[in-house]
């Protein structure tokens, strides 16, 4: 498919340079041309670049364009039935370097695009050069103010090359020597070296290049989002659970001795009541047992000390109901502070009952607490649910 794209990006830029070409007068309006060729494209970069810079105030407003490239990615991409726009929703919900790459992607595909079209616009002024005789003209009211404007839009396209090919510019006399109707007619043929070596250099300088600049960064970002991927999103979680089973939670042969257990916000479990069960499902012995809060200054050193001594890692205890995501996301990211990225995490969720013993958890409680685990986005956390059939 990207072949094919390309080869039609190509012959779709020789079909607009053709057609651009006057038949009646056999010659091409260099005004137009340069108005289509680099000032179009121009335009395009410029808005895009504008567009890119205020994406966030807008995001919202232009929330049917992502829809609409999903669309057409999923055309290309011949997915069929519903997971033609399924898969593009869900790197959107992601967000992250997923979506980033995706991005990049898309970008470095459009600039691909559009340098081989401005490779078919060389091609077909090249092709019309070699197979026809055809000049170039141009035409206005006011000749003189034109001239001028024309002579001032020469010099500034030619300057990234003029001081290297001065003969690369139109000068003075070749503009006034191929207006329409003030010369001879085979003027516009007699000064078209002087126009067509100008179109070239304009074509490649500002059409081409800065396409093809744009796509080396895109691919050069794609790569680095690619390359930055943690495959921790939600939905990688949940198909991790998935493939992995009951050995999702099986984390040890032995048990490690030495847990850290934070009893978050006092749930009045005893240890008694839960070392059987840390034992056989997280393979991990508890040793300090805290209750915490919301941590002070005074209970982040003590805290760290307390994780020096765990080698098996930390677990926090919570209750079911008693999620608070701003609370719990804080303590998550003081704990890894602390204790860096490699040690595991366990959030072990346990309803009390009313005798102060272990519960088991509700269904829309674990979805709950799921979500919002896989959301941490961190590899060396999990998040285990109390069964009471394993507590005998």
């Amino acid at each position: 498919v990207g072949w094919v794209v390309m080869v039609g990006m190509v012959l779709a830029g020789i079909g607009v340079m053709t057609g651009l070409l006057d038949r009646q007068r056999m010659g091409f309006h260099v005004l137009t041309v340069l108005g289509v060729t680099v000032g179009l494209q121009l335009l395009i970069l410029t808005g895009g670049g504008l567009a890119w810079l205020v994406r966030g105030r807008f995001s919202r407003g232009l929330g049917f364009v992502p829809e609409c490239l999903g669309w057409l990615a999923g055309k290309l991409g011949k997915a069929g039935g519903g997971g033609r726009l399924e898969w593009w929703r869900n790197v959107r919900a992601d967000g992250g370097r997923a979506w980033a790459a995706l991005g990049w992607n898309l970008l470095r595909l459009s600039q691909a695009g559009a340098v081989m079209f401005s490779a078919g616009l060389m091609a077909g002024l090249l092709g019309c050069l070699w197979f026809m005789e055809v000049g170039f003209f141009w035409e206005s009211t006011t000749p003189e103010w034109m001239a001028k404007r024309i002579d001032e839009v020469c010099g500034f396209l030619s300057a990234p090359w003029s001081w290297v090919l001065p003969g690369w510019r139109p000068d003075a006399g070749t503009i006034a020597g191929t207006r329409w109707g003030a010369v001879p007619r085979a003027g516009i043929f007699a000064n078209a070296a002087g126009w067509y070596r100008f179109l070239f250099a304009a074509i490649f300088f500002w059409a081409l290049l800065p396409r093809l600049a744009l796509w080396g960064f895109a691919l050069w970002r794609e790569r680095r989002a690619l390359g930055g991927m943690d495959f921790q999103a939600k939905r990688h979680g949940k198909l991790w659970r998935e493939l992995m089973g009951t050995r999702r939670r099986d984390v040890g042969a032995a048990a490690l001795d030495g847990v850290l257990v934070l009893d978050v916000g006092g749930t009045g479990l005893r240890r008694d009541d839960l070392r059987g069960f840390l034992l056989r499902r997280l393979r991990v012995n508890p040793g300090e047992w805290f209750t915490v809060g919301v941590w002070d200054g005074k209970g982040e050193a003590a805290a760290e000390r307390s994780i020096g001594n765990a080698p098996a890692g930390v677990v926090l205890l919570a209750e079911g109901w008693a999620l608070s995501p701003p609370r719990m996301t804080a303590l998550h990211r003081q704990i890894r502070g602390l204790a860096g990225a490699e040690v595991m995490i366990y959030f072990l969720v346990v309803n009390a009952g009313d005798d102060g013993g272990p519960m088991g958890v509700k269904a829309e409680e674990q979805g709950i607490w799921r979500d919002f685990v896989d959301g941490l986005r961190d590899a060396a956390a999990e998040v285990f649910f109390y069964e009471e059939e394993e507590a005998a």
